[in-house]
């Protein structure tokens, strides 16, 4: 094994004793988690995946040990900080949880790459940058169905915003809407609802989801990629779409204002984070008419006939920059925390699964950390009902706590 790979498994093994340590310290909540076991077993599938001679998937491997001594210490300088789990320690333990998991999937199929070449490989080595950044979301080129059913808590918002998106069009035939929060809070849920209302769905043709959460690789420009991909979504093919990059933004912008021509479309901009000052200003929507230059977003939105754009954002500054202030909504935390029990159950259910008694005996404690957040309440029903699932490896998992002190069973 490599002398750079020995020094970055020595730091992963060290990283897991400081976090067994003082996971030891915290709640039963944190426990289930059960992240020092996954950590180690991780470890072990590391070191039997050593490849021999292919340096491609040795390249692999070392990405994903320092993707790991990259996030793992944030849990633990957040325990270290706290003698009690808050809701930043059980996000960061999710985040933790939802990377281990995702690492662990793309290591067990190195055999694939091993079969399928060179070309597998490269495919893993050009999203080294995604790999490393603390969110694991993919590209969504459309909305997500989403069943109204596991929506909680949110209804009169989304009635709400279904009633704003058909409502007598503005003077200009143009609408642009902000909805800003925190991560987590339910900006995404609300308008894919929205997005999926059959009203609405009459309403506009067409419907465009771009999700902009996951950036493009640093050499791509992001002007041209935001524009790019709402191309797709109207079914441009891509040998066009990338003639028309060689002809620059502009081009880009004005095949897109032709295709939104006369029409009543709705575009929504997912998750829009981290612009720099020079993209703010090409995104905003908010500039005047008589100042929007050919190479700005809003000049290949055409106004006049009912076109609206929504942003979400967990940045109120981005958010408002492009939609303005006046057309800001602010998605706040749920104040019915019984919501975010029905959100956590739905998720343990999954499956035909039937949630232990025993879940009650700590509801008040999952309900204090959700912090009213909807995306925290279902991944912690999500790492419980894997739990669920995996009755073996709870066995033994509680076998091991009943050697060790009473207060560290969970």
């Amino acid at each position: 094994m490599a002398e750079i790979e020995e020094f970055l498994l020595g730091q992963f093994d060290d990283a897991i004793k400081k976090l067994e340590s003082s996971i030891k310290k915290h709640t039963d909540l944190l426990k289930l988690f059960n992240l020092p076991s996954k950590c180690r077993e991780l470890k072990d599938l590391i070191e039997k995946k050593a490849p021999k001679t292919r340096a491609s998937l040795d390249w692999v491997r070392r990405e994903k040990l320092y993707c790991l001594n990259t996030v793992m210490p944030e849990l633990q300088m957040l325990l270290t900080e706290h003698h009690h789990s808050t809701p930043e320690i059980l996000r960061s333990a999710m985040n933790l949880h939802q990377r281990l998991n995702q690492i662990k999937k793309e290591l067990q199929g190195d055999e694939n790459a091993e079969l399928q070449g060179d070309e597998k490989a490269e495919s893993v080595k050009d999203g080294k940058d995604s790999t490393l950044r603390k969110d694991s979301e993919t590209y969504r080129w459309s909305s997500p169905s989403v069943d109204p059913t596991k929506i909680h808590g949110i209804e009169d918002k989304v009635l709400m915003m279904e009633r704003l998106l058909v409502r007598k069009e503005t003077k200009n035939g143009f609408r642009a809407i902000g909805i800003v929060g925190v991560a987590g809070v339910g900006k995404t849920a609300l308008c894919k609802m929205a997005f999926n209302n059959q009203e609405v769905k009459n309403h506009f043709l067409p419907r465009i989801w771009v999700c902009l959460s996951k950036q493009p690789k640093e050499d791509t420009d992001y002007q041209k990629e935001v524009v790019k991909r709402i191309l797709m979504c109207l079914g441009l093919e891509d040998e066009i779409i990338d003639k028309l990059k060689q002809g620059g933004l502009r081009k880009l912008l004005f095949a897109l204002r032709q295709r939104l021509k006369g029409k009543r479309y709705l575009i929504v901009l997912d998750d829009v984070w981290n612009l720099d000052e020079k993209v703010q200003k090409f995104c905003s929507l908010s500039t005047p008419d008589d100042k929007i230059g050919p190479e700005q977003l809003a000049y290949g939105l055409p106004k006049g006939h009912g076109g609206t754009v929504i942003v979400t954002s967990r940045s109120r500054e981005i958010a408002e920059d492009m939609v303005g202030k006046k057309n800001l909504h602010t998605l706040l935390p749920l104040a019915n925390k019984e919501s975010c029990w029905e959100i956590f159950c739905d998720a343990v259910k999954k499956d035909g699964i039937v949630p232990p008694k025993e879940l009650e005996m700590i509801k008040v404690e999952i309900l204090e950390n959700c912090a009213g957040l909807p995306l925290v309440a279902r991944m912690m029903g999500q790492i419980v009902h894997e739990k669920l699932q995996s009755p073996g490896e709870n066995n033994q998992n509680q076998t091991q706590q009943e050697t060790q002190k009473p207060e560290d069973s969970i």
